[in-house]
């Protein structure tokens, strides 16, 4: 640990903790751990602890609050051993040098500089200006508002010279299908460094397009995985079929305006005055005046000039007569004046509305009494026409039923006739209706699990992409994690303590094998120690029970046997319970080291100062409310 320990301290001077030449991690107190875990998470990220403090606070209460953040923010960085207040506030060797190893693991790599120029600042500042250009909002580049810079792209659009898209030459089938499609392009169509106004919009302009038709690509892909799939068609019929669609709901829709278009246009002639057609049409230029609009302006403006030139001499003399008051009668007059007569226009325009309105339910109604008296007409010519022939068959009526009969007889026997052939005819194509009526069935039923199969191959796509993605990630993180990974510390070192690790641990592993096999040994030597026991009392047991039939000191033997059995049966107990005991004594004194590893530099005296400390602040902090609820009552 001495060598990892001095790769810790030359960490801790290059991020600049000040450190004597011969302290180690050991002499470290709360304070030097606090400075020195804050200069790491300084170079790490600034931002999470940019509010703390040098040094630690005298407040005890304040002193846990900033350790328990610091522990915090640690954890976060994904520390996965405990780590509480407690640990920073009284350290323990273990748990610092395995927190300040974590931390340098943490670090970044150093910068590489070439020619004076930071490449990590750099690609900073590339990432930092891309994102801003993503988030920033599309201004035209002549706004007065627009903040664009030249070759900002983010803000660029496409300004073609004719106004429309840029035109790029196509190949395939639509050369073929528009004749002099081909030589438009080699004749007549100009390169896309002449379609744009100015040569920042060049490269925009062809992002736009090839964004536009990849969006157009990738919709019609959607549509017809979602809809065209589940037709039954192909893709190229589905799109005529789409096409037809289309058209048929753009000419029901100019059909209906038109429609619509025309009563207003009914409605509107009939109304008196000026219609709003006739409006209209004044204001293009279009009614019977010959002038136009701009004639009859100029008029105005000289029949205004004329006025005004006759009226300024006798209005010098009115205004001079005239006052204020006169004035605003004369106003008034006049604005009631024309008030009344746009009172009686809107009036008229209203009852000319409502003869319009009568005279339109008149007509409809009158329409449609046309109607069906038309309907009735054409019913009672069809029974004038049956009646008429029905009369005129009346004169020879027993020759005229003969000759019904013999045409229905011959008629039966026809249809008969038909029958038979149309049974020959009509089984053959029956068979045939059902039977590819049966093999559409299959095929519709074959397309649908295809189409399933299809969909399910399509999802376990999509998840096999999520994952390769994840995984991308994943190892993008590794990577990252690898560079940045310090790679200053001395290999050699590194791996002379690995191969001294893998020494130790094999020297264990022959020791440990060592005490298994004297283990075994021992095991075999008490079950046959055992088993012999056991067979020399059953023996001994046999023999005394067969001398004390005959002797009487045989008896008094099976009794004192008995009584050494016992005894030995109990000692084993002891020897076994002693074994025990000293097994846990063994775990015991091995957790006791390991608590004491943990807690070596625990000062208890400290702990308790500090409880003091806090146990006085409380009692500060209780008088202040006290005082404070005193003051407010």
């Amino acid at each position: 640990m001495d060598e990892a320990d001095g790769i810790i301290l030359i960490t801790l001077k290059d991020l600049g903790c000040e450190i004597e030449e011969n302290e180690t991690i050991k002499d470290f107190d709360s304070e030097m751990v606090y400075k020195c875990i804050l200069a790491y998470l300084r170079v790490i990220n600034e931002q999470k602890v940019i509010n703390l403090t040098n040094t630690l606070p005298k407040n005890m209460s304040a002193r846990v609050n900033t350790c328990s953040l610091i522990a915090n923010i640690i954890k976060d960085s994904g520390y996965r051993s405990e780590l509480s207040y407690h640990n920073l506030l009284y350290p323990n060797v273990n748990d610092i040098r395995r927190i300040f190893i974590f931390l340098g693991q943490l670090l970044p790599k150093k910068e590489v500089e070439s020619g004076g120029v930071n490449i990590q600042k750099l690609e900073d500042q590339i990432c930092q200006y891309l994102q801003g250009c993503v988030k920033e909002s599309w201004i035209p580049y002549f706004c007065p508002f627009s903040k664009r810079i030249p070759g900002n792209y983010s803000t660029a659009t496409l300004f073609t010279t004719t106004g429309g898209n840029l035109r790029i030459p196509s190949r395939g089938r639509q050369l073929k299908v528009t004749p002099g499609l081909e030589q438009y392009y080699s004749d007549y169509l100009e390169p896309l460094t002449l379609q744009t106004n100015r040569f920042e919009d060049i490269a925009p302009s062809v992002f736009e397009y090839n964004l536009s038709i990849y969006a157009e690509a990738q919709e019609r892909d959607n549509e017809w995985n979602n809809k065209g799939a589940s037709s039954g068609m192909n893709p190229i019929e589905y799109r005529k079929n789409k096409q037809k669609q289309v058209l048929s709901k753009m000419n029901d829709s100019i059909r209906q305006s038109i429609i619509d278009g025309g009563n207003n246009q009914i409605s509107s002639n009939c109304n008196s005055g000026d219609s709003f057609l006739d409006i209209i049409s004044e204001f293009r230029g279009n009614s019977l005046d010959v002038g136009g609009q701009f004639n009859r302006k100029k008029a105005f403006t000289n029949e205004l000039n004329i006025n005004d030139n006759t009226t300024n001499t006798t209005a010098k003399v009115e205004t001079e007569i005239e006052t204020e008051e006169q004035r605003q009668l004369k106003r008034q007059a006049e604005i009631d004046a024309l008030q009344s007569q746009i009172d009686e226009i809107s009036e008229s325009i209203q009852l000319h509305n409502k003869e319009m309105m009568d005279f339109l339910s008149l007509m409809r109604q009158s329409e449609s009494e046309n109607l069906e008296q038309d309907q009735q007409r054409e019913v009672l010519e069809k029974q004038y026409k049956i009646k008429k022939k029905t009369f005129s068959l009346l004169d020879d009526a027993e020759g005229n039923m003969k000759e019904l009969q013999s045409l229905c007889n011959q008629t039966s026997s026809n249809l008969l006739e038909m029958s038979g052939e149309w049974e020959k005819v009509r089984k053959p194509i029956i068979e045939k209706y059902r039977s590819l009526k049966d093999k559409q069935n299959n095929q519709a039923d074959e397309t649908k699990s295809k189409l399933d199969r299809i969909k399910e191959m399509r999802a376990l796509i999509k998840k096999l992409v999520s994952e390769v993605q994840q995984k991308d990630e994943q190892f993008q993180q590794l990577q990252d994690q690898y560079k940045q990974a310090p790679k200053d510390s001395n290999r050699s070192q590194y791996t002379r303590r690995i191969l001294e690790t893998v020494k130790n641990i094999k020297k264990q592993k022959v020791d440990i094998d060592k005490v298994l096999l004297d283990t075994k040994n021992l095991q075999k030597e008490i079950n046959t120690i055992t088993d012999t026991t056991v067979r020399t009392f059953e023996l001994v047991k046999d023999l005394l029970y067969n001398d004390a039939k005959k002797d009487q000191t045989a008896k008094q033997a099976i009794k004192s046997f008995a009584i050494i059995d016992d005894k030995f049966q109990k000692l084993f107990k002891t020897i076994d319970e002693t074994g025990n005991f000293q097994n846990n004594i063994l775990n015991l004194n091995s957790k006791i080291e390991h608590v004491s590893q943990k807690t070596n530099t625990l000062n208890s005296d400290r702990v308790v100062q500090d409880l003091k400390n806090i146990k006085s602040e409380n009692q500060s902090l209780i008088k202040q409310i006290k005082t404070l609820m005193e003051t407010k009552n």
